[in-house]
Order: C-alpha cells, then structure tokens, then sequence
C-alpha cells in the first residue's frame, strides 16, 4: 500500500536557512591536528557550495561535555579577571578559518555561568544561579560577546542556558521558566547597542507548547523565539501547535547526535534515518534551520573529558592524521543538494514514521523532496505519481 504525500499549496512557511553545526573545543582541537591543505579540505568540505554548505555555527561560552577539561573565563564575581585566552588556542583559530569561507549565522550558549555565581560553586551537576547575581551573569555574557567582537566575530543569537532542565555530570545549570524568563531580560538590557537576538530554550521538544506558553508570556523585545534539541523525540504535534499560536517567531533546531558507535560505513548509514526524518518533519512544521552537533570527533567519539561519546558526520581516521567523511556526512550533503538554503518551504502532510518528506515552491512550480526513513521499500504517491524507494533512499520529483 502507497503512504501518501499531500503537498499543501495553500500554506507557505518562510524560507529555509539551511544546514550548520558546533564549533566545539573537540572538534577544534582535532581539527587542529590536520596539516593545512586537510584543513581547508574540511572546511570547503563543511561550508563549500559542493559540500554541506553551512550557514550557521553554534558556539558553547564557556566548558562543555566536549572539551578537553573544564575550564573557566573568570573565578571572580567582580569579573576582573575575565579573558577568553583558553579559546584562542583551538576554537577561535578554527571559527576564524570558517568564516574567511562564509559569513555564519553564529549561536552561543552557555553550558553554565562561572561557579563563583552558583548556587553549587560548581559548574558541574546541575545547581542555580545565586539569584542576586542575574545582572553580573548578564555582563559576563555581554564581556563574552565584546571579547568575540574584539576577534571580529559577530554573534547573531545567544541562548540563556544549555539545557536548563537537566542536571548532568558536565557543565548544566537548572532554570524554572520563571527563572528563564527573568535572565532573558536582564540579557536584553546587557544586549543594548548590538544585533544580538535571543533564542529561549534550547532544549528538548517533548512539552514544547507548555515551553512557549511560559516562556513567551511576557514580552521581551529582544526575544526572536525558541530554540529546541531532537532527544526526546520529533514531536511534529507540539512543534506545529507552536507555529500555529506564534507564526512571527523564529524557530530552529540547535543540536542532534545519535549515540556512538564503533565506526562501521554500513552500520553509521542508518544514522541518516533520524536526521532525515527530523529535518524535514522540522520544516514543515516551522522551523527555518537546523544544526547538528559536534562537526569533527576522534575516532573514539570525542575527545570527552567526561566520557560522553557520540557519533559526528566526520571523524578523524584511526591514526588521528586525516578525516573520514561517514555516511552521516554523505545524508547530509544529499539533502542540502535536494533542498539547499533559500528554498521557500511548503508543508508536506503524510501519515506515516517510514518516509520524510518536504516541499517547496520554484519558478516553474513545486518540487518535493522524500527519504525513505525505513528498513524496508516503501511506495509512495504524490499527486499521481508513484515511486517506490529502496531503504535510505532520498530523492526529488516535480510536481506534475
């Protein structure tokens, strides 16, 4: 029996910004390890037209469970001493390379304040800020923003908090909405006199309607929307009451892995099944971009100073001396050739966990683009056209 697609003409959803992923101090430090033409292999191979084409970069201010040990830019509460020289080494020299290809649309986000603002005094295992320190959290955050822009790097948005609902082994810090709400404004004063937005959340999409309800109850002008993690689930119902009950608002994904492995071309394929399958049901229920985690792990998932390993698009080969482009990679680049940024998203409607698919709108009428997400061939109709599609399969047809 053929899952059938209904491309619906009648409801456009912006434009599609495309494809990006993290700068972290992992991936900058084995990036580091590349002789130089490897290094601009990668690069062209992640921002180039003929590769990934990224248009986006997340950033982490400050330690995260993908460095190399946990660090910080200042032990003091007076700030004095606050200076980003740890990222100098790796990630700045990597973020600059990046950017001499292409002008990124940069995110940050904390994994923690500095422990001396803590509840904990540790930026590990959860904890508070001390809540007569929103403000001084705030200008650490603006002191970050400066010292980047001091390096010529410009920041589009900041997030409030990694995570602000887990209490994990590596750097977390726990914000009730109220919480949230509150360090969202004393952000937008710190903000004055730059660009920078606000994305609230930055985590999982399980009770998202719940998340925007509290989080966008008071207006904040520097507040541009949500951001959101794949871990918990897809969630096509909750994202969707959400664009539906605030269409101005910006909505992107932030971060995606899928747990390590031991690298296998034939097993790392079916890792494609969830980017696929999260990407476009992403789109079509409002979001305008997507950002995988880290860019570049070891051959070993990491380095993790807490041994929190995952899989990456591209990792370094075995003698740590050059880079293997994985099947995740491969996934990736297919669907940005099918769909590339700039394309004016149409929403797909499709009842079914087995196929993904997305639309959009051309000069000479629609085109849709469909994976199949399965084990299995699955057959498809759309319209009145029929195609049969082999496991991990992705394609475009025009609309007749």
């Amino acid at each position: 029996m053929s899952i059938k697609i209904i491309v619906r003409k009648d409801i456009e959803l912006g434009t599609w910004q495309g494809l990006g992923s993290a700068i972290t101090e992992a991936t900058a430090y084995n990036f580091s390890k590349l002789s130089k033409e490897r290094q601009n292999k990668l690069i062209d191979a992640f921002y180039g037209k003929n590769g990934l084409d990224y248009h986006r970069c997340r950033l982490s201010i400050g330690s995260n469970d993908f460095c190399l040990e946990p660090y910080q830019y200042t032990r003091r509460a007076s700030l004095r001493d606050f200076n980003i020289l740890h990222d100098k080494r790796w990630v700045l020299r990597m973020l600059k390379k990046a950017l001499q290809q292409k002008d990124l649309q940069i995110i940050a986000s904390p994994w923690s304040p500095p422990a001396c603002l803590k509840t904990t005094h540790l930026q590990r295992f959860g904890g508070h800020l001390k809540p007569w320190r929103y403000r001084t959290y705030a200008r650490y955050i603006r002191k970050w923003l400066d010292a980047y822009g001091e390096e010529g790097v410009k920041i589009r948005y900041i997030t409030p908090q990694n995570e602000p609902r887990a209490v994990q082994v590596w750097e977390s810090c726990v914000y009730s909405y109220r919480a949230q709400r509150r360090l969202a404004k004393h952000l937008a004063s710190a903000l004055e006199g730059l660009d920078t937005e606000i994305l609230l959340w930055d985590h999982n999409k399980k009770e998202l309607t719940e998340v925007a309800d509290q989080l966008l109850k008071e207006s904040n002008p520097k507040v541009a929307g949500l951001c959101y993690h794949w871990y918990e689930g897809t969630c096509p119902e909750q994202m969707w009451q959400v664009r539906q009950k605030y269409p101005d608002i910006t909505m992107l994904g932030s971060e995606m892995c899928v747990g390590f492995s031991s690298y296998d071309p034939k097993d790392w394929a079916t890792a494609a099944n969830p980017y696929y399958y999260e990407i476009m049901s992403d789109i079509n229920t409002g979001a305008i971009a997507f950002l995988d985690w880290n860019m570049l792990l070891d051959w070993h998932g990491g380095p993790s100073y807490c041994q929190n390993y995952v899989k990456s698009p591209v990792i370094l080969n075995e003698k740590g001396d050059d880079f293997i482009l994985t099947p995740i990679y491969d996934a990736l680049k297919k669907f940005n050739q099918l769909y590339p940024a700039g394309s004016q998203i149409i929403r797909c409607d499709y009842d079914s966990k087995d196929i993904a698919a997305v639309a959009r709108k051309t000069k000479s009428g629609y085109e849709v683009v469909v994976a199949n997400v399965s084990n299995g061939e699955q057959q498809v109709k759309i319209g009145k056209q029929t195609l049969s599609l082999m496991p991990l399969e992705i394609t475009k047809l025009k609309l007749d």
